[in-house]
């Protein structure tokens, strides 16, 4: 199987789409989900499943080849984009903290058979990084530093990718579902050819080298409740092609009026487990001209 991924939005060809069946019993290790559990609000398994068909329908209508991961009886498995991330050429298999996680990753394991060896890295055991945390930009890698990715995890990837500039951008971490910032693409993701979708007060401190890469006008500045609707955690197909959540009618608005059409679904019940379209995603190639 050919892998290559160097961008965020760039035409899609294969992606691994989570699953909600069978996924156990409620988990409250991140404070949206605790919040739902507490609230009596956390969401069916049956809606999720429905949420996740019509992403599904929706990503091969956009021509893209969707794989599922083997259903393990008792796991959440929804959040593909966590337990394995494409840099460039290479799979790298991530390395979990949370114990209820760590399982995740044999649904996967076979879809990765063709793969070359060569190109799976495993990182070492004190370095903890989830595919949330990370995005890459052309040739610039963006390394969350959260409560599930550490310094260990960025100084792995930096060693590994000698040829990107490589960026720590230390996240805030709370115990409140209004201020944490569980993953990186919570609170930024490019989109488009040189915008990005951002949640400023979501870092410990300035992230100058977003502003370096993007000018005010390239970036979508989101508040904190839109943020906690998960309005950077979309997910493109194309350059000009976003999949939103159909409520997003500001992001909507905004992405339209700058040339990029919306692909709008269902998708608020995943959300309250504080994970959107991205999260649900793992892009295994994506198309790229003389590769």
């Amino acid at each position: 199987m050919k892998i290559e991924i160097k961008d965020e939005t760039a035409p899609l060809e294969v992606v691994v789409l989570g699953i909600a069946n069978d996924m156990g019993a409620p988990l409250d290790i991140n404070p949206v989900s605790k919040s739902h559990m507490l609230n009596g609000t956390y969401p069916l398994e049956t809606d999720i499943v429905l949420e996740l068909e019509a992403f599904e329908m929706a990503l091969k209508e956009a021509g893209v080849e969707v794989l599922r991961p083997q259903n393990l009886k008792g796991v959440e498995q929804m959040f593909t984009r966590d337990i394995g991330f494409v840099i460039d050429d290479k799979f790298v298999v991530a390395n979990m903290k949370e114990p209820v996680r760590q399982i995740e990753f044999p649904g996967i394991e076979s879809l990765l058979g063709n793969i070359p060896k060569e190109r799976i890295l495993r990182l070492p055991k004190e370095a903890m990084v989830e595919g949330g945390d990370v995005i890459v930009h052309k040739n610039h890698l963006f390394v969350g530093i959260s409560k599930r990715t550490n310094w260990a995890g960025y100084e792995f990837l930096k060693k590994e990718f000698p040829k990107k500039e490589v960026y720590a951008l230390p996240l805030k971490v709370t115990d409140s579902p209004e201020t944490n910032i569980l993953h990186l693409d919570c609170t930024f993701q490019p989109v488009g050819e040189g915008l990005c979708i951002i949640y400023e007060d979501g870092f410990k401190t300035k992230p100058e080298i977003l502003y370096q890469l993007f000018d005010q006008d390239e970036m979508i500045k989101v508040t904190m409740e839109e943020k906690q609707l998960m309005f950077p955690n979309v997910f493109s197909v194309a350059p000009n092609k976003v999949i939103i959540e159909k409520n997003f009618s500001r992001l909507r608005h905004e992405l339209n009026t700058k040339g990029i059409e919306t692909i709008e679904i269902k998708f608020q019940e995943t959300s309250k487990l504080s994970g959107l379209l991205r999260c649900s995603t793992l892009p295994l190639r994506r198309t790229y001209p003389n590769s």
